[in-house]
Formats: C-alpha cells, structure tokens, sequence
C-alpha cells in the first residue's frame, strides 16, 4: 500500500463524561489507525468514528507506522488518550486484511510482534505497562458483506446475468494475496447467495507489488471483466476503505472494457460507524469476563 498518500495526523473527540466504568477501574480508551489519504479520504474516517457516538474518548491517527512521522502521531495520540485516564486502550486498525505487512507493523508498535515488517526504520510505541487490544480489520465481517451488497445492488439490473466483481488494493506477498482473497471469497459467498447475482468473484489490484506481478494482476482483472460480459454484464465494485485513494486506477486498467463501475468504497455508509462500535463492545465484553473470572477466589 506504499503508493497510497499518507496524512501525518490524528484527531481528537470530545471525551464523554466519566462514566462508572472509568471510575471502576476500567477506562477504556479507543484509538483507530487508519492508512491515510486524500483529504476526502481521511475526512470520511474522522466522520465515521464520530458517527459512532463511542462511550469512550477516541483519537483517529492516519499512516502505516513506518515512518517516525507516523509514529510520532500514534504516541501523540496515546499519550492524550492517557491524559484523559485511561487504564486500557482498545486499538481498531481500519483495515480491509489481516494479512498485510500494515497490520504486522501496527502489531509491531503496539509490542505484539517482536519483528517489524520495514525493519530499522522505527521503534514500538511508549506504552508504559499500559494493556492493549489490537482488534480483527475488517476482514469478511458481515456488515462488510451487507455495503458491497448494497453496492452491488445500485448497479444491478438482472441479478442472474451480472457477473460482481470485488476490487481490492492487495498486499504484495504472495501468500498474503492468497489469504486475502480466501477471505474476499467468503464475503463472496455470502454477496452472491443474497444478491442472486450471476456470480461474485474476488480480485486484488496488488498496485504496490513489482511491475511484473501488477501486470498479471491487471490481466486477471481484464479477464473476469471480460468474461462476466460474455454472459450479461459486469459489476465492478471496490473493496476499499473509502473514495479518494486508488479507486480511480480501476477504470485505467479496465479501459476499453464494458462494465458497471461503482466509485465508492465502504464509507461514507453508516453501517460501518455500527462495525467500528461492535468492534469496542466485543472487546470490552472480553476485558470484563477475564476480569470477573480473574477475581474468583477457588
């Protein structure tokens, strides 16, 4: 995702009032960590965590961590969220994989893997005993399932002669791509059973990978297109986070071609402000039973 533009910054939200969780001992505080873009792009995320309405201070920090830049930005971000009392912070990286050397560098910083992806450029986070979860990215979440439906939908006409095709940026390992996409499959599945469209298939742009293994992305790409015209139409929809990134290269490798674009990507769509606060919740219902199952005396 190296090609992607990159904001050096976070933003904060108006802590709510202490509630008795705080006061409990158990100060939840959310950081997101998003790759940054365009300031459209980043302007949609800051939207999105706010939407959330989340019941515990949230700080929003763009980049991939690999730059000191980046990294300054994150301890920023932390070290307000300390400010305001937290005891555990709740980190949810806004990402489309797990499996992307972004996620082991986040990893990395927050001291959950010993060895950084970019190894030499910077150092783990300052967290200073404080307890961390690093919550699951988007992956093949059901609320993802539901946009790229929705998508898919707008462009739709005869569902049974339309051929939907999932975009996303890809890593450039191959045994990450192969791991993306099996989870893209699964989104597929679920798309395709709902949809009843003709057929949804996973592909990866792979936009920061050699030059060669691009190439033979783009003609993976072509082929689907082609082919899914051959029976009806063709539905090309993004598995990105948000318009205002690579979007655009899609219709460039596709020119020539007959199809459906959908320009936007998962946000703006309110449903994944819904994904961001069950995120929070599932963790903080963990937190709490290990708690309770920490103070029972045999």
């Amino acid at each position: 995702m190296l090609g992607c533009g990159i904001a050096f910054c976070f933003m904060a939200f108006e802590p709510k009032a202490m509630s008795d969780e705080r006061r409990d001992g158990h100060g939840f505080g959310v950081l997101v960590l998003a790759h940054g873009g365009s300031a459209r792009w980043n302007r949609s995320v800051q939207e999105m965590t706010d939407q959330a309405k989340l019941d515990y201070p949230a700080e929003v920090v763009f980049g991939m961590g690999m730059h000191a830049e980046e990294v300054l930005a994150m301890q920023q971000a932390l070290n307000a969220l300390k400010r305001e009392g937290i005891s555990r912070l709740i980190v949810v990286p806004l990402l489309v994989s797990s499996f992307s050397e972004v996620m082991r560098q986040f990893e990395y910083l927050f001291g959950l893997r010993d060895e950084s992806p970019w190894p030499g450029h910077v150092k783990p986070l300052s967290l200073q005993e404080l307890p961390v979860t690093l919550t699951p990215p988007l992956n093949d979440d059901p609320i993802v399932a539901e946009i790229l439906l929705e998508r898919a939908q707008a462009l739709s006409r005869a569902p049974e002669e339309e051929t939907v095709i999932l975009v996303a940026h890809g890593p450039n390992d191959e045994e990450d791509n192969a791991r993306w996409l099996q989870v893209m499959g699964r989104l597929a599945q679920s798309i395709q059973a709902q949809g009843r469209f003709r057929a949804v298939v996973p592909v990866t742009l792979r936009d920061d990978a050699l030059e060669s293994v691009k190439q033979d992305a783009t003609r993976k790409l072509r082929a689907l297109v082609e082919e899914g015209s051959a029976y009806g139409r063709s539905l090309v929809v993004p598995l990105l986070i948000a318009s205002g990134g690579i979007e655009h290269k899609i219709p460039q490798r596709l020119q020539g071609l007959s199809y459906a674009f959908q320009e936007n990507g998962l946000l703006p769509h309110p449903k994944l402000s819904q994904w961001l606060v069950q995120r929070v919740q599932q963790q903080r219902a963990t937190v709490s039973s290990s708690d309770e199952e920490a103070s029972v005396v045999p």
